[in-house]
């Protein structure tokens, strides 16, 4: 290499220059400057390029000991499309064609006009808290009891009052043991705050002229409950809840907020 000084060039000897330490050697034939060349294209082509492996890469020093075999080299390449045939795992926030295919179909909900009564009833409405709790007229609870003996699978089972406000459907795994308590709850677990909801729903019953429709999954009519002027029991000054009889009479419980989860009082 050279430098310049005023009008003179002189030879410039990196070698004996103060701190060279032999490990720098920045003079490039001609040769290595093709090899690096086509290096270089090749990475901005996309190909496989040489890395060193110890050592400052492939412009350090022992460029020549690395092109000539000494040294290890590391070969990088760059990513490439997956060809083992496994897809690629999608987008975050993003489906695959297979995962919207998996998707519940929609709902078809029963209709209270054309739906049979059951021969016998196995599941029924068991507690109702139609006016709410003494927090809120809005903590609107209702409860199911298994009467049957047996276990009985939710799926496909529905409620609905009576202009459709109230839609509740169940789903798979949804299985109510013999005797056993199935309890929903309006908009949060805290409409019932001394029991854990099995489901939380939306909507609001009215306080006169309304009515409850249980169906099974073959749209049969369970139970139902059809208030006039008022429900058959309960009452909204009090808070207190309308409780099933053994005999499937309703009657008005013994005390405010009713007894979710729990045997009737």
């Amino acid at each position: 290499m050279i430098y310049r000084d005023g009008l003179r060039t002189h030879p410039f000897d990196l070698k004996n220059t103060v701190g060279y330490n032999g490990i720098m050697d920045f003079y490039v034939e001609k040769k290595q400057a093709i090899i690096i060349g086509l290096l270089v294209f090749g990475l901005l082509a996309g190909g496989a390029i040489l890395w060193r492996q110890n050592g400052a890469g492939f412009l350090g020093a022992n460029l020549s000991r690395a092109l000539g075999g000494a040294g290890g080299w590391t070969e990088i390449k760059p990513r490439v499309a997956n060809s083992t045939g496994t897809p690629a795992a999608p987008a975050p926030g993003k489906e695959t064609k297979s995962a919207k295919a998996a998707k519940p179909a929609p709902v078809e909900w029963c209709r209270v006009e054309v739906a049979p009564p059951a021969g016998e009833k196995s599941i029924i409405f068991n507690e109702i808290a139609w006016m709410g709790t003494v927090a809120s007229y809005s903590d609107e609870w209702m409860e199911l009891k298994n009467v049957s003996g047996q276990e009985i699978d939710l799926n496909g089972w529905q409620i609905q009052n009576k202009n459709q406000k109230i839609k509740i459907s169940f789903g798979e795994n949804e299985i109510l043991l013999p005797a056993g308590l199935y309890l929903l709850e309006r908009t949060d677990d805290e409409s019932a705050p001394q029991a854990i909801a099995d489901k939380i729903y939306k909507g609001g019953l009215a306080n006169t002229q309304e009515g409850l429709y249980l169906f099974d999954a073959n749209c049969r009519l369970q139970d139902a409950i059809v208030s006039g002027a008022k429900w058959p029991a309960g009452d909204n000054a009090s808070k207190k809840t309308m409780i099933r009889l053994p005999d499937l009479r309703w009657q008005t419980s013994a005390a405010g907020g009713g007894t979710p989860r729990a045997e009737n009082k």
